[in-house]
This record gives structure tokens, sequence and C-alpha cells, in this order.
């Protein structure tokens, strides 16, 4: 398929990935279809085994449509089920005879029956070749790749799919290794799902997405009686996916400047995303690089409203050590601009006087996280306070042969946090700002750190604060 002028990127990346994997059909029935609605991820996320022979022409990741079959459990007015799309994520053998497959980031989308996704496709030689495809009766269906490129143009000519479909097409490229800033928004938006005690498969119930602004928020799982949204480009905006009231005057960008603590202008913000957790929330907010005065030299901003406390974050690049031709340590060569970036922290680390209740085993705000360069995002890197890298400075021991400062991973001997006991200690509110601190770090995000790389913000509230 041609790119028209007017595609958005996700679109081209989704058709042109179909072109090389093409989309694959799921037909459910009505057992199955009642199992996945009582499952804890529904068609969110789900597994399929079927005989070896209907999943082998699967080339894994790519797109896949699913049509359930209605049962007792589907309480709506509707004569037809929802009909989702999502990615087909791996597949592989598990018996003797049969296969399995994974099903992840499903979302509903129209239309909800064969009979009018065949319409779609109008009365031109790609809709006779789908038809010949649902004559057939089995129940997974691969598609030829200039159908699935067809089809997919066609879907995107429906707004309400444009959310589903651009999660899609963002899912079937997640970073997976620390060699870009999108990989380091990646994985500080799962920190920050972490911090809050969530797996980084568990659905937001609410997504807000700005077109055309890139962020890790449009790769999120949204719960199926959430909703994506989509401001549109002449003003307004359409509602992707609901299930349940929009918010009044749901622009995101209002919501952004409401929230309590965070000044977002609409130039800023890329993305917002609600999750829920018993009685807390967590809003997270991803934002570009601005240019103004006051920045934090921060890519992660935790703000939890329950334990009053905030973490701010900054990633660092680890180097390999050669020798030989073999990595023997990591390092970290402070910059020039790591000296100004120092400078912003302690702009904002005045400390207040906590209350007489109030209790810290470290009040400071800034923290960076060390990882090393093409890692993988799941080894988590090692933290410190920004106050513990001052002393590093400080010591003979990080000086180079040439005097110039080497923060090694080896020479460090332990002396770190891994990220496992960083985000406890943020859960349990024994690091971070005192009150007062917190109070008056408010302002969260007008700007980012230098370069192209984009910030994450997190706030962590409860029904039981008063904030």
């Amino acid at each position: 398929m041609t790119e028209r002028p007017s595609d958005p990127p996700w679109l081209a990346t989704l058709t042109q990935h179909v072109e090389s994997k093409p989309c694959v059909l799921l037909r459910l029935d009505e057992s199955d279809s009642a199992s996945l609605i009582e499952s804890k991820r529904g068609f969110n996320e789900f597994t399929l085994a079927r005989p070896h022979g209907l999943l082998s022409d699967i080339k894994t990741p790519t797109a896949c449509l699913i049509f359930g079959s209605r049962s007792d459990l589907m309480q709506s007015r509707d004569a037809n089920p929802p009909a989702y799309l999502g990615i087909v994520s791996s597949r592989s053998a598990i018996t003797t005879l049969d296969t399995r497959i994974k099903i992840k980031r499903a979302a509903r989308i129209e239309p909800r029956t064969e009979s009018d996704l065949l319409a779609l496709l109008g009365t031109g030689p790609q809709a006779t070749l789908l038809r010949r495809k649902l004559e057939s009766i089995a129940p997974v269906v691969v598609l030829s790749p200039k159908l699935s490129s067809a089809l997919i143009s066609s879907l995107a000519a429906i707004p309400a799919n444009h959310g589903p479909m651009r999660t899609v097409a963002e899912s079937l490229h997640v970073p997976q290794r620390y060699n870009s800033f999108s990989a380091v928004q990646e994985d500080a938006v799962q920190t920050a799902l972490k911090a809050f005690g969530l797996a980084t498969n568990d659905c937001a119930e609410r997504v807000e997405l700005i077109e055309g602004k890139a962020t890790a928020l449009a790769r999120l799982p949204v719960m199926e009686d959430g909703a994506k949204e989509w401001p549109l480009p002449g003003g307004g905006q359409a509602t992707l996916q609901v299930r349940m009231p929009l918010i009044e005057d749901s622009a995101i960008e209002k919501d952004a400047r409401s929230i309590p603590g965070y000044i977002l202008t609409s130039s800023d913000l890329t993305g917002r995303a609600v999750f829920k957790k018993g009685r807390e929330t967590l809003e997270v907010f991803t934002a570009n690089r601005r240019d103004l005065e006051n920045v934090f030299g921060v890519d992660l901003i935790y703000v939890n409203l329950t334990k009053k406390n905030i973490v701010m974050v900054q990633y660092k690049m680890l180097e390999p050590n050669r020798r030989d031709g073999a990595a023997t340590d990591w390092l970290y060569r402070p910059d020039s601009g790591m000296k100004k970036e120092l400078e912003r922290m302690k702009r904002f680390s005045k400390q207040h006087v906590p209350k007489p209740l109030e209790y810290r085993l470290n009040p400071q705000v800034f923290y960076l996280k060390f990882v090393k360069r093409n890692a993988a995002l799941s080894n988590g890197g090692i933290v410190m306070p920004v106050d513990h890298y001052e002393r590093l400075l400080a010591d003979p021991a990080y000086k180079g042969p040439r005097k110039a400062i080497r923060i090694s991973y080896e020479s460090l001997g332990g002396r770190y946090m891994r990220q496992g006991t960083f985000l406890d200690l943020i859960q349990s509110g024994y690091i971070g700002a005192h009150v007062a601190t917190t109070v008056q770090l408010s302002i969260l995000v007008q700007a980012v750190l230098d370069g192209n790389r984009s910030v994450v913000a997190a706030i962590q509230t409860s029904l039981d604060t008063d904030n």
C-alpha cells in the first residue's frame, strides 16, 4: 500500500508490518468467549491452543482480528458481540498435537461482524479475496499480505478504530534495550507502574493521546470499560473505544492543567494514563522537551500524594570499558553538561523541616539511574541518590589516569540500590522530599533535559487523602 500524505505514522507502520507478517483472523466459539469474559484480563490478553496445522502459517508478531460469539455473560442490547484488534505476540508448540499462541493488547473495534468487515472493502479484488477466506469454517484464518494491507487501510477509515490500531502499531516495536531515548521513556513509564505496585501488563482505566506526538503511553493496554481519546487536528475531540462516561470537558490539555501540582501546556503534553488499585489512583503524564529556564534535569518525576513524598530520576548511560575487545567493566564519565544539571537539581533541593511525626530514611529528591548501553530494559539498572554521587566526585578512587572522573560499575562495589529496593522505598514513603518540600515542588514539569529526551511524570493519590 502506498502511504498517503495524511496517514499518521502509526498507520504507515502498521500497514508496512502486515505486508511482511499478514493479519490473522480468529473465530471464538461461545464457550471460549464466555471463558474469556470471566478471565482476569478478558479479551485484552489471553493464550489459545489449537492444532499445529491451524497456526503454522502465522508469522509473529502480527495484527489479529478477533470475532467472538454471543454468550449469556455478554450483557448488551446489541445483537452482535464486540470484535477486537490485538497482537499475536508469540507462537510455540506445547504438545505433540497443539500449538499455543498469545494474544495481547486486544481492544474493541468496528465493525463487529465478518459481513460488515467484508462490506468495508467494497467490490474490488481484495473484497473478493476476503469473501473466499471468510467462506472457510476454520477457526483461524491467515490473510494474504495485500489483503492485510487493504483491510488495515479500511479499518483506519473508521475514527473509532484509531486508538486500538495505534496501540497495536506501537506495541509491535516496543523498545527492548537501552539504546534510545524512546527506551528511556519506556523504562520510566514501567518504573512508575512498578512503584505503584502494578505489573507491566496491567490495564489502564483511561489513556489519552495527542495525535502526532510520540509517547510510550500509546503502548499501554486499556481495560475493556476504559477509554482512549484522540484530540482532532481541527479542534474538538473524538472518543475512541469508550465504555464509560467521559470526564467533563475531557480535552487532555485542560485535564492536565487542573491536576494539583502540575502545570503542563498543550505543547508540552504528549499523553496521560490513569490507573487504579484499590482506593489509590496513579496518573502518568508524558511530556516533550521544552527549553525553558526552570528545568529539572530529570526523566521521571514520581509524586506520591498518599505518603506526600516526591522523587525525581535522571537516567545515565554506562559505557563498556573494553580491554582486548571485551567489556571488562562499565563506566560513566560525566560530560560538561552534568555540572549544569547538578546545579539545576540543587536549585530545587532545599530541605524543609519535617513535621513532628514525619520520617524519611533520606529526604533527597533527586536520584540517578545508571543503565548499561544496549542492555535489556528488564535488567533494571542501579540507582543512587545524587548526594551519594557528589561524594563519589570528591573521592580520589574515582579519578582516572588523567584526573577525569569515572564512575565504575565494578569500583562501586555494591554501594548502590537495585531497582526493586528503590521502588519499595518509594512506595513506603521512606525516601523522597518531606511534605513541605513536596508542596513547594508542585510545579513539576515545564521542560525537560537537553537533547531529544522526554519526561515522564506520575502522581499517586488515594481516596483517603485530602489532595
